[in-house]
């Protein structure tokens, strides 16, 4: 006690009282850390005891194989979180995390071999039509960057009347055939658009004519995501990170994909370590997404600054290159960015929701720095939920996307036309037995008013899931079909 008055000789006797007490609450507080510490650490010892006997590797040489993993029992966590307490960098661990949610939205064999099969039935139908006409595959599929939801983007040239019309005959023709379930008719876009859903696996499409400029921009992100091997994991991810929150379509001043692709070939462009091999290899898709979201919510002068992809990336003064844009500013963000196809043109200008993409990504780089300081658990996701809903129906119902839908105008009258077939079908057959053709009937055909009469029903027959498939980058177009012409595919 001589001590204790000797240093606090100046204190009451209630504060030399509430003094001792704080003293042993801090040792009895420092005993239960130092335990802490010992536990935390045998269990560290323990995990590495048990887990492989190869330490941790760089970036660049992770491997990325599915028979190592273990995939997570609990419930609330993604269903492609691999927990990996082996791995005690944070940044590390959302490179691998993001690989495995780039490996579960990947397409399977059989969702290729659908899509495949239903481009296939789609150009059958315009080739009835138009002998002398080319179809051709463009868009995120074509790619290599499609979500499992996506639709396929088919491009129809060389035939012999307006754009218009060739769409409502083809319309005809496939509703005809009992081929789909629902279509719309956009006439008044930009570039005019069939969007059709196929009856028998529920796969979407949208079908344009004489329209090449979907072809050439395909073509040029198709060999910038073979340059640069890091743009495929990031562009998935962002596009569904977009989707979620319904600012991933360009009709709605959202970021559309031909868009992001290019936002995100600037950022790759300008990154600093493409300028050092020995910083490159120790750069993480964890580095990139953080860099990413840092570059245009913070960073990025939007008021002043335009984005040219050609010849390596490069900023220019917005000013100089489209004046007009200042003009129309209202004092938020407005991204400009010039179009690598046509530099007259702007790509940024429809995404009139620039303010609130800036604010999003601000947002998401905030997010990732607490799981940093916060050095999350290697037992739950990144990803979720700070950055990504698990609960979004594209994760939900990764393997029920694809399933038979009920047949378009069901409830119709039938033309002349098929009714006189159907007599036809009735008479007498060289046998003397007449032919029932209850289980041949198509569906009707409605001409101009395309609307369907009920909505679809829930799935019935989904699909189960099967293997998934790992190719490396070099691989990627074999194992997507990246054809131009859809006669070289192999449907057998």
């Amino acid at each position: 006690m001589g001590d204790l008055e000797f240093t606090t000789g100046w204190l009451r006797e209630e504060d030399v009282a509430i003094h001792e007490e704080d003293s042993e609450r801090n040792a009895e507080q420092a005993e239960r850390n130092a335990s802490m510490r010992s536990m935390l650490k045998r269990r560290r010892e323990d995990t590495k005891d048990t887990s492989a006997a190869e330490a941790p590797e760089a970036f660049m040489a992770v491997k990325n194989s599915v028979s190592s993993r273990k995939r997570v029992v609990d419930e609330g966590q993604p269903p492609w979180f691999v927990a990996r307490p082996h791995i005690e960098n944070t940044v590390l661990r959302l490179h691998e995390e993001i690989l495995d949610f780039v490996d579960f939205m990947q397409h399977t064999r059989e969702e290729i071999h659908a899509r495949r099969k239903w481009v296939q039935s789609i150009k059958e139908a315009c080739v009835a039509l138009w002998p002398a006409c080319k179809v051709s595959v463009f868009g995120s599929f074509f790619t290599g960057l499609s979500l499992p939801n996506g639709d396929v983007d088919v491009a129809v040239s060389e035939i012999p009347c307006k754009s218009g019309s060739a769409m409502k005959m083809l319309a005809d023709h496939m509703l005809s055939k009992g081929q789909i379930s629902w279509l719309e008719i956009i006439e008044t876009a930009k570039v005019p658009v069939m969007k059709v859903r196929s009856q028998s696996s529920g796969l979407r499409a949208d079908v344009v004519f004489s329209q090449p400029d979907g072809l050439q921009s395909s073509k040029f992100i198709r060999s910038k995501v073979k340059e640069y091997p890091q743009m495929k994991p990031l562009l998935l991810f962002l596009k569904y990170f977009l989707l979620q929150r319904g600012l991933h379509e360009t009709y709605t001043g959202g970021m559309g994909s031909y868009l992001l692709c290019n936002v995100v070939l600037h950022f790759l462009q300008r990154h600093p370590s493409l300028k050092n091999g020995r910083f490159y290899a120790g750069t993480s898709l964890g580095h990139l997404l953080f860099d990413f979201l840092k570059y245009y919510g913070q960073e990025f002068n939007y008021t002043s600054h335009g984005i040219s992809v050609l010849e390596g990336g490069s900023v220019f003064p917005k000013t100089e290159r489209f004046p007009e844009k200042n003009k129309r500013s209202t004092g938020g963000p407005v991204l400009c960015l010039e179009s690598p196809l046509s530099t007259s043109m702007d790509l940024g200008g429809a995404c009139f929701r620039m303010p609130v993409l800036r604010n999003l990504f601000h947002h998401a780089f905030h997010c990732i720095c607490h799981l940093m300081v916060t050095r999350s658990a290697p037992e739950v996701s990144m990803l979720c939920p700070l950055l990504i809903d698990p609960a979004h129906p594209v994760i939900t119902d990764r393997f029920k996307l694809m399933a038979e839908q009920p047949v378009a105008f069901a409830g119709l009258p039938k033309s002349k036309s098929q009714e006189m077939e159907k007599k036809q079908k009735r008479l007498p057959n060289e046998n003397g037995q007449a032919h029932d053709s209850h289980n041949d009937t198509k569906p009707p055909v409605k001409k101009r008013k395309i609307q369907p009469t009920q909505p679809l029903t829930q799935p019935t027959q989904p699909v189960q899931p099967i293997q998934r498939i790992h190719e490396e980058v070099d691989d990627a177009t074999a194992a997507f079909g990246f054809h131009e012409d859809v006669s070289q595919w192999d449907l057998v």
